[in-house]
């Protein structure tokens, strides 16, 4: 059932940034995580997920106002849960490995 593998997809994505804010998707295909929480820019955090764990999440500068400018976007759609799967690892070692509880560890 299409319902049932996309929640599977969002739960795993949610477990994978766990700590992190986020707004959970109770529909849809997509995951929002806070960027101005992280005290990152939605572009500095697009930028670093691109170029330090292979994640494209798109900002959503432009998108309802200041609410929704804070914030990035990750699709999950399309994804197989064995590469959603991947993301703790993908995630650890970089810049934002350290970033839990604590906004402050986001940055290098």
């Amino acid at each position: 059932d299409a319902v049932a593998e996309l929640q599977r997809r969002r739960d795993v994505i949610l477990d994978a940034v766990a700590g992190w804010p986020t707004i959970r998707p109770a529909g849809g295909w997509s995951l929002l995580i806070d960027a101005k929480a992280m005290d990152l820019e939605p572009a500095e955090l697009s930028r670093l997920l691109l170029e330090d764990a292979a994640i494209a999440a798109t900002p959503m500068t432009g998108w309802g106002g200041d609410i929704a400018g804070r914030h990035v976007r990750l699709v999950f759609s399309a994804e197989p849960l064995e590469r959603l799967h991947t993301i703790p690892d993908r995630i650890a070692g970089t810049r934002l490995g350290g970033y839990g509880n604590s906004p402050s560890t986001a940055r290098s």
